[in-house]
Parts: structure tokens; sequence; C-alpha cells
């Protein structure tokens, strides 16, 4: 049965002051598989600290990562959504979103592991930057899906949204454009984070020149029992996931290693996507924390591009978190 979802879960929540890492974040994503061209963002909000930060990528196989980390202030808590050039609008709750920049990116390379100086705010980085200006629209086409309420995920969010769609406008780097016409996806979570409080996560999303697609999250808070939801995008349908398995082969990095393959059955009760994904671009992004006892530790979020051969023959393009802590 499709769900009934409230519009107003698509715009901004009424913060919650006693929680001090209260946070309300979204997230964007889109591959053009014809111009071999994909990105993501996402833009989170601490109310009570006033506090506002991004992340912002393209890339593509055959090109240069190019990111940039920024910090923003955050006066009022509205549907104004904008960070260092970059800014998102809904033109209605779960209708099309605009999404917007004009700034420089760092250049990362154009190897698999992103040079961790490119991670930065422009400003901040030693690395060269690029003129960048782009004018997105997402635009949903599959039934937006809400994670079933589960007070075991308190410290990673309160609600959560998944979408898919279709991605179309332009995007500028340097002096060369490209008319953009691909699939993306777009996430919404709002309650605490607590970057301390998971031992691991994956959040996963598959995108295709036809479905089915799939967005997934997972978690483990103690290590041993891992807590999920998720859909797969399918005839019209989020059908729920029912079932999720991996195995990764790890690549040397220190002082961590990073994915370098990762095969995974994801499944629902109409769907299987079985697929083998090859690690394309690894952007870790490092949040110092502190352990249970106190000790310093940094939480690495590793932000993963990769494309996957899966069982039916289709070609996917898609990007995960390989959570871990150092």
């Amino acid at each position: 049965m499709p769900q009934t979802i409230e519009p107003r879960h698509d715009l901004v929540h009424e913060p919650d002051p006693a929680r001090e890492r209260w946070r309300e974040s979204y997230y964007f994503s889109f591959y053009d598989f014809a111009l071999g061209l994909g990105g993501y963002s996402s833009i989170g909000y601490r109310p009570s600290k006033g506090y506002s930060g991004s992340v912002n990528m393209l890339w593509g196989p055959d090109r240069a990562t190019l990111v940039a980390s920024e910090k923003g202030g955050h006066a009022s808590h509205d549907d104004h959504h904008e960070v260092a050039g970059m800014k998102y609008e809904a033109s209605a709750p779960f209708g099309d979103w605009a999404w917007t920049f004009a700034g420089r990116l760092n250049d990362g390379g154009a190897e698999v592991d992103c040079d961790l100086e490119a991670i930065k705010g422009v400003a901040e980085s030693s690395r060269d930057s690029v003129d960048v200006q782009y004018d997105l629209t997402f635009a949903p086409d599959q039934p937006v899906y809400m994670y079933a309420e589960n007070p075991e995920w308190d410290g990673l969010f309160d609600g959560h949204l998944d979408e898919v769609g279709r991605v179309i406008g332009s995007v500028r780097i340097g002096a060369q454009e490209y008319e953009v016409d691909g699939r993306g996806s777009k996430d919404h979570s709002w309650g605490v984070r607590d970057w301390r409080r998971p031992k691991g996560w994956r959040w996963i999303d598959v995108l295709f020149e036809e479905g089915p697609e799939v967005t997934l999250w997972r978690a483990t808070f103690d290590g041993e029992r891992w807590l999920q939801d998720g859909a797969i995008y399918a005839d019209g349908e989020a059908e729920p996931v029912t079932g999720f398995r991996e195995e990764i082969a790890y690549a040397p990095r220190p002082p961590a290693d990073r994915p370098g393959t990762w095969d995974f059955t994801i499944a629902s009760d109409g769907h299987q996507l079985q697929g083998n994904a090859e690690i394309l671009r690894c952007v870790p992004l490092r949040f110092p924390i502190r352990d249970a006892d106190g000790n310093k530790a940094i939480m690495w979020n590793d932000r993963t591009n990769f494309r996957c051969l899966m069982d039916d023959g289709r070609v996917g393009m898609g990007s995960a978190e390989f959570q871990i802590r150092v």
C-alpha cells in the first residue's frame, strides 16, 4: 500500500532547543550517463549553534574530482537553503527543486583517492580551484519514501525521506558548458545527528537510465546488529527494502584502508538488485569525535562513487558512504 506522507515533511521542521545536536539536512545527487558527468551536494544546519555546512562535488570516470566543503552562518531556520553560493529551493513540497551554484571548487585530482587538501573550503585549500556554475532542477518521478518511525535511529535522525527522479539543466566548468539530462536522488533528514553514536553505516543510492533504482541507509550502533531502511523504486512504487547482503574488498590507504570493490544484493518483496561495484572515486569526509572514554578519534565517512554491473545486464552509477572510525 502506498505511503501517505504529509507535504510539510519536505520542508524544515521545528528545531528542538533541548537537543544541542539537532540538525536538519538535504542532499542531492545526479549522474548523466551520456556525458559521463555526475555530482552531489548536501547542506546541513545546526540551529542551536547558528551554523551551516556544505559539501559540493562534481566528478566523472574520466574527469577530475572538483570538490569543496564550506561553512556558513544560520540566522533563521526557514526554507531558504544557501551556503557558499550553493542554493536549494522547492517549487512545492515533493515537487521540483532548484539546485544551483556559482563559485569555485577545488581540484582534487583524477585518482580514485581524492586529495585530502581539496576537501576544504576554497579559501583554506592549497589546491588549485576551478570556476563552476550550475543550474539544475531535480524533478521526482517516483513516489517519495519515508522511513518507518523507529526510535532506535536516534543519534542519526528522527525522520528521513528519500526520492529519485530526473535532473536537468546546465553545468559550466571553466569555459566548458554541458547540458545535463540525467538521473538523480534527494534525501532529507531531521533530528539529532551525533557522529559519535554509530559504529558504522552505509548510505546508498544506485541510479540507472531505466529502473529499478534504490536508496538505502543502514547503520549499527553496537558494531553487531544493523538497522536498515530504504526502497527500491520500480513500476511507479517505492517498495521497502527487505533484504541486504554485501561483500567488500578493501584497497590500501593509510591510515585506514578504503573500499576497492563492493558486491551487493538488495531486495524488496517484488524486486532484487544484485551487482558488482567498482569504486571510481573516494572523498573521505572526516569528523573529529571523542569515544565513550573521552579519547580523541576521527570518524571517516568515505563518500564513494562507483560503477556497477548488475546481474540483469544493466550498468548503473551510484554512491555509497562507508563510515569507519580511526
